[in-house]
């Protein structure tokens, strides 16, 4: 039986002071591979929606923000549901994913008030052939999440100084809110150790005279990757940093990486990194369209060459400087097709800081002298790559 996947209530998000948090006492989940029950206990009426999505079949249940104060243990997947996810989106809305064996119809949902004053939400999933699961899919399609792919240059924020824009470097911490990212080998949760670690190097890049830092979150709450590249490029960002930390089955790999951006992974550990990595909004429930091929643009095909080449250099800056206090993996610059990596007009890297299946990178990464030693060595590289094109510019 697949495990459920969630988070005990919503410490590291703040809610809004004029509301708080619904809270959701209990997910039962009943009935067979045939037709299944699931039923939402809150304690007061909240305002939900809900949508199927395909490749793989998962119900969507979005979710005003909610304390979710039943223990992980006590959900379990039954029945058609292989797996459930549930956590915050941000500061107002939380969602839940549910993982269906495979196609399947929906009831509901409805709303009953209990004589104790709490409200149950429940919904019926039913197996169906594929085109019942297609038709019920194109009835709710009304419902679905519209997610915007790219962002057009005028989007993008103008710069302080109609002369001399800042040094702006962005700092992404990888996953958060309902997207977890690895898992340690003592539970510990990677979203957790990128956010700690981007609020540090944020700290060690402030000493950066004339630098200005964004960050794509500040607690934990979920980010689509495209919302992140966007971030990037609305902050007319000079480098964009993501931060990560791996974990795989072989229990002896550790140590930092660099990633920058190329179609053709370096290694097979690279693609299957890429692939991860690129899966998550996939499990935040968000559904994807296919990317259309864009329209071939001389100007724009320099700009992504340029970009390139300007991620390639900071890479190599970073690896000289992480190298000189810190375990780097044997070949410590790598390249893949990660999503948050495509900004055509922003060099980026993607940093694995060590890997949670490592005791002793576990270790490391919750360690808060070595935190600040590696936050100082990526900020060390920054400030060379931030003279160099300052010297660019006079």
């Amino acid at each position: 039986m697949v495990a459920a996947i969630g988070l005990l209530g919503l410490p590291a998000v703040a809610f809004a002071e004029d509301s708080l948090p619904h809270r959701l006492y209990s997910i039962e989940i009943t009935g067979d591979e045939q037709d299944t029950a699931v039923s939402l206990t809150f304690d007061r009426d909240p305002e939900l929606a809900v949508k199927m999505l395909r490749g793989p079949e998962r119900l969507i249940v979005d979710l005003p923000a909610t304390a979710f104060e039943m223990p992980p243990e006590d959900v379990l997947p039954n029945g058609l549901v292989q797996s459930i996810r549930y956590g915050a989106m941000d500061q107002q809305r939380s969602r839940m994913v549910i993982g269906m064996r495979g196609p399947f119809t929906l009831d509901g949902p409805e709303k009953e008030l209990r004589e104790d004053g709490r409200y149950t939400v429940s919904f019926d999933l039913n197996l169906a052939s594929q085109n019942a699961f297609e038709t019920a899919l194109k009835e709710r399609l009304a419902s679905a999440s519209v997610v915007t792919v790219s962002t057009p240059k005028s989007e993008r924020l103008p710069s302080n100084s109609p002369e001399r824009k800042p040094f702006t470097i962005v700092v992404d911490a990888g996953h958060g809110g309902i997207d977890t990212g690895a898992r340690g080998r003592d539970g510990v949760k990677e979203k957790d150790i990128t956010l700690a670690f981007s609020l540090e190097l944020k700290r060690q890049l402030e000493k950066i005279e004339g630098a200005r830092i964004v960050q794509t979150r500040v607690d934990d709450r979920f980010i689509a990757l495209n919302e992140r590249v966007r971030i990037g490029r609305q902050a007319d960002a000079d480098l964009f940093i993501s931060i990560h930390a791996d974990s795989v089955r072989q229990d002896y790999v550790r140590g930092a990486t660099v990633y920058t951006i190329s179609k053709k992974a370096s290694d097979a550990m690279a693609a299957r990194l890429a692939d991860s990595e690129n899966a998550v909004d996939s499990v935040a429930g968000i559904d994807l369209p296919e990317e259309a091929e864009e329209v071939s643009d001389i100007l724009l095909d320099l700009t992504r060459r340029e970009t390139k080449g300007f991620s390639l250099r900071f890479a190599r800056k970073l690896v000289d400087s992480m190298g000189e206090v810190l375990l780097m993996i044997k070949r410590p610059h790598r390249h893949a097709g990660f999503r948050v990596l495509t900004a055509p007009d922003v060099p980026s890297v993607l940093i694995e800081l060590g890997y949670l299946s490592n005791d002793k990178d576990e270790s490391l990464l919750q360690d808060d002298e070595w935190r600040t030693k590696a936050a100082s060595a990526i900020a060390a590289a920054v400030a060379q790559y931030g003279e160099v094109r300052e010297a660019s510019l006079r």
